[in-house]
Order: structure tokens, then sequence, then C-alpha cells
């Protein structure tokens, strides 16, 4: 039985693995904190996994808790960097990644506020459907539709080319 739970796992690990850093690396803009993220999430799994390897969310499972681990990870980063800059008086650094003349989908989704970024992830990289998602993120559907809509409008205005 154990054999079983450890292949299915492995085959579930496979499957998913690609599709779940794919989305932790657009949500987060940081390869490494995507990959450390979705190693710890596939371990949670893994820790849980007669639990949960007979759910249908399983994947959107694995999908949250590496995005909350990046959630934390900035948490920790903001945290150091006003630390950072009370300790350095008088001294602004820009923290903007996408520079003006060339916004591309990765530097777009990092300008994005961070439930709206997690929100077009889930459905749009993740192909979960609005109730999946709005479960995933603790919300209501309504919430998760007024996110996703105001994830477009401002996407397409980072997006748009700027002819001179």
């Amino acid at each position: 039985m154990e054999e079983q739970g450890e292949s299915t796992f492995k085959a579930f690990y496979y499957a998913e693995y690609v599709r779940v850093f794919r989305a932790t690396y657009l949500f987060s803009g940081d390869r490494e904190v995507a990959f450390d993220a979705t190693q710890e999430a596939f371990k949670d799994a893994l820790v849980r996994w007669r639990s949960l390897e007979e759910t249908t969310w399983v994947g959107a499972w694995v999908m949250t808790v590496a995005m909350n681990r990046c959630r934390r990870q900035w948490r920790q980063r903001k945290r150091e960097q006003t630390a950072l800059r009370k300790s350095e008086s008088g001294k602004h650094t820009s923290l903007d990644p996408a520079s003006e003349t060339s916004v591309d989908l990765i530097a777009a989704l990092q300008r994005l506020p961070a439930r709206q970024r997690q929100a077009t992830i889930l459905y749009y990289i993740a192909d979960l459907p609005i109730p999946v998602v709005a479960e995933r993120m603790g919300l209501h559907e309504g919430s998760v539709k007024a996110h996703l809509a105001q994830a477009r409008k401002r996407l397409r205005n980072l997006m748009e080319v700027r002819h001179v």
C-alpha cells in the first residue's frame, strides 16, 4: 500500500511540477523564490499525501501553498527593506523591475497587487474555474471576478505599446 501511495505521488509530482513552478514564477518574478516555494509546497503535499491523494483539487492546493510561501517571503523582504531604508538616511532606490520601454508579461504581473496577481495566475495560467479560485484564495466568487477584471484592466494598460 505504501509503495502505491509513493508511486501516485511521484506521478502527481512529475505531472504537476512544471505547471506549479511556472505559476509560482509568474507570481513571484524570482526563479529562486519560485523554486523554493514549489519544492516546499510539494514537500507539504507529500507529508499529507494520504489525505490529499484522492482529492480532485490537490494540484490547486499545491499551487496555493506555493504562492502563499512566496507571499510570506515578500513580507519578510519588505520588512528587511524597510529596516534597511530606515538605517540608510536619505538614500532612495527604485525597486521597480519593469522599465517603461520594455514591459513583458512577467514584469507586468509583478506590478499587479498580490490578490489580483494570484487570481490571474490561478484562473488563466493554472486554468482553474472561478469557484475553485475563490475557495483557494478564501474569497467570494464575486471578489475573484472583481480582482480579475481589475487585473485585466491594469495589464492592458501596462502591456500597451506606447508610440513616440
